[in-house]
């Protein structure tokens, strides 16, 4: 039964609609099907059985259930298939809707080991021909090393590992492939958990372990939809339902535990959930290691000696594992004007905010719009990235009526559900998005990405951008427009291309988006297409002649993380330039504005910085007493500066006086002092920038006395500092810390 238009399954009778099904399963992988006549199989109707199908030797009873869209598949269907298999003697079972299924049908057949498909999986079929459910696993090479690189840290003793792979590159086929090699050697008994924070990457995890570990083995239950774990071999769990029975839970009820999309992990209440748990091994899976709360995953896993595979995104676009990606970098909503200033010194903010005019998101969509046209994209299926939600529905209302649809975070699950079916089954072109899409949903017949002058992490960048490259039977190259909204996206590009262009390592899997190399050989291939516009390329020129090269941010954080893990100590703000490798101070203060900044980006609030927190409210103390005001903030952070970085921004210092002095500064804001400005003020208070003193109150030290008493009249400058001794400056720096701290107690 051919079907043009996917939405006419509606329209088909029954005995239609199980042509339609059997055509496509033998489009999708089966060798051979056929649908079951009344009476043939059975002395009664159809036994429950519909199709009965076969692949690679096996046979598969399938039940289809056509269904208004607005009525769900219930348990009894579920059992019907179940009743009419088991007669017939079949193992392997399917059962199949143009609808949906409930809660209760998912979690009871994960325990039967039916496979559902629902609309969703229907049309995936639909539009890719193929399906996962049934296929023979080979593992590939790059998966055969993982699976020995695990087998061999576990042989030594590993308890924890981080598996990193691209999306698309088959990471949970990977893991289910090294559990069934553990539960082999360790011939039965043993009980594995797998967790994830959404149902469906759940039931497509369940197909990839039971296409490795085969039926009838092995047990399977779920404890998803406030269901409770059975006493299975292998359990299927979403966090939060798991999260509501630990007390239940013995903490070695487990041993294997597997925690998808693993970056979630360091959060609150997921490694509540993984902590309570001592498995034999825990094993992390993830196609991007990284958080933008700075948190280590790797850490969390082991450390970086059990993080393994490192088989990401460029590693699969430079072996053509991926869809061949052509990137469109637009830049038409430049500042001409203020180009040259790139050579000024000015922070990537300030830069930003100069040079990105942001036209109106009516000229953008008509932009997008010219740009489809021009490169003659034919059916166009988008989905496009914005800022935030109120952006979101900003930018909905220039898109032509009929054109686009929107899906974000605070959607309920119906409506949400509903605007994905209309994008994928109707004529729309786009569905705009936010907060959803970086991991676990999946939509085939993508073939454009748009990027709307998205200014933050490149972490969720590279999911966004992984997430669209998954490669389909019809689908081997996806289209993106990036309408750059900063210099730093604009760097991130040209890392990207000039890593997945670099040649290869001899270890394949070490492609590292920030660890390109000028010295490294350019290929003329086709495992990625950048056009920059006009504006574009313009600004990368001037970037190359001034040499505008900073190191990229997650660079500089990483770097700063190594030196404290091998010292256990920072570098003080005198010796960040002598310590840390091709770092400025520039760089520093262009990043994270202040010294202060940068070890917030990379520690949090963990670093201990109650020296500087003292001196700081001595400073402010002495400038009260001197000049019979109080500080304003931007008066006080002038006095904390090192070259041309900043201890802290003013903004910073007025958070850190609130901490230290509450009374004071309250006195001092009811009398007209301490009044930060406007930007300032749109801080969040809540968040100190570094931490209290332990102790309000100051104690002199003798020894710093003395030095103060010493130096007094002989150094009033840096310019002094210079002409002292190495021992003098070393003295001075193990008593106060740094010699900027010292010429602040000097100067007070």
């Amino acid at each position: 039964m051919q079907v043009a238009d996917f939405r006419l399954v509606d329209d088909l009778s029954h005995k239609d609609f199980e042509h339609f099904v059997k055509d496509l399963l033998l489009a999708s992988g089966w060798q051979e099907a056929m649908v079951t006549e009344v009476g043939s199989e059975y002395r009664y109707g159809d036994g429950g059985v519909d199709i009965f199908a076969y692949r690679d030797g096996r046979k598969f009873a399938v039940e289809v259930k056509q269904r208004d869209l607005n009525t769900t598949v219930d348990i009894r269907a579920l059992n019907q298939l179940v009743t009419g298999a088991r007669l017939a003697d079949v193992k392997q079972m399917i059962l199949v809707t143009n609808s949906y299924f409930t809660s209760e049908v998912k979690v009871r057949a994960l325990r039967l080991g039916v496979e559902l498909i629902d609309r969703d999986a229907l049309k995936n079929l639909f539009v890719t021909r193929g399906s996962e459910i049934g296929r023979r696993i080979k593992p590939r090479e790059y998966q055969v090393e993982v699976i020995e690189q695990a087998l061999k840290q576990f042989e030594a003793g590993k308890r924890k590992l981080l598996i990193e792979m691209a999306t698309g590159l088959g990471k949970t086929y990977t893991v289910a492939l090294l559990i069934k090699q553990l539960l082999e050697r360790a011939g039965g008994g043993q009980r594995v958990l797998f967790i994830a924070h959404q149902i469906e990457i759940l039931l497509q995890s369940v197909t990839a372990f039971k296409n490795v570990l085969g039926l009838g083995r092995y047990s399977f239950s779920a404890c998803f939809a406030g269901s409770r774990p059975e006493d299975t071999d292998l359990v299927f769990a979403s966090f939060d339902t798991l999260y509501g029975q630990l007390t239940e839970l013995a903490a070695g009820s487990f041993d294997y535990v597997i925690i998808d999309e693993a970056h979630h992990t360091p959060a609150r209440t997921y490694s509540a959930v993984v902590e309570h748990f001592q498995p034999r091994l825990l094993i992390g899976l993830t196609a991007t290691p990284w958080r933008t709360d700075n948190k280590s995953v790797s850490d969390f896993f082991g450390g970086a000696d059990g993080h393994i595979g490192r088989y990401d995104l460029i590693w699969g676009l430079q072996h053509k594992k991926l869809a061949f990606p052509k990137y469109l970098v637009l830049l038409d909503d430049i500042d001409q004007d203020r180009i040259d200033q790139l050579e000024s010194g000015l922070s990537v903010s300030d830069l930003d905010k100069r040079l990105f005019l942001h036209k109106k998101d009516q000229e953008v969509v008509r932009l997008i719009e010219a740009t489809i046209k021009q490169k003659q994209l034919g059916r166009v299926k988008g989905i496009v990235f914005c800022r935030n939600i109120r952006h979101l529905r900003h930018l909905l209302s220039f898109f032509e009526p009929g054109t686009a649809t929107s899906v974000h975070s605070r959607m309920l699950d119906a409506e949400r559900r509903e605007n994905i079916r209309q994008f994928r089954e109707g004529d729309l072109k786009y569905i705009l998005v936010c907060d959803l899409f970086n991991e676990g949903i999946d939509i085939p017949e993508t073939n454009l990405l748009v990027f709307m002058r998205y200014t933050g992490s490149k972490t969720v960048w590279l999911q966004q951008l992984g997430r669209g490259l998954r490669k389909t039977n019809n689908k081997d190259c996806v289209h993106v427009l990036d309408f750059v909204g900063s210099l730093d996206r604009l760097k991130d590009v040209q890392q990207l291309v000039k890593a997945v262009r670099s040649k290869p390592s001899k270890k394949s899997a070490d492609g590292n988006l920030d660890e390109a190399r000028d010295d490294q050989q350019d290929l003329h291939d086709d495992t990625i297409e950048v056009t920059y516009s006009q504006s574009a390329a313009r600004v990368l020129e001037l970037i190359e002649r001034l040499k505008y090269r900073l190191n990229s941010r997650e660079e500089m954080i990483e770097q700063l993380r190594r030196y404290k893990h091998t010292t256990g100590d920072v570098p003080s703000i005198e010796t960040l330039e002598s310590t840390l490798e091709d770092l400025s101070l520039d760089q520093v203060a262009t990043h994270f504005d202040s010294y202060q900044g940068y070890l917030q980006a990379a520690f949090g609030w963990d670093t201990d910085t109650a020296a500087i927190s003292n001196e700081v409210a001595r400073a402010y103390a002495d400038y009260q007493a001197k000049h019979g005001v109080t500080p304003s903030p931007k008066a006080l952070s002038l006095e904390f500066q090192y070259k041309t970085l900043p201890w802290f921004t003013a903004t910073e210092i007025a958070r850190l006086i609130a901490r230290l002095t509450p009374t004071r500064v309250l006195n001092s804001i009811a009398h007209g002092g301490l009044v930060a400005s406007e930007s300032e003020a749109t801080a969040d208070p809540t968040k100190p920038v570094i931490q209290p003193v332990s102790a309000p109150v100051l104690h002199e030290d003798p020894v710093q006395i003395e030095l103060l008493e010493r130096y007094r009249e002989v150094v009033s400058s840096r310019a002094d500092l210079s002409k002292l001794s190495k021992e003098q400056l070393d003295q001075i720096t193990a008593v106060f810390r740094s010699t900027s701290l010292f010429l602040v107690r000097l100067r007070g």
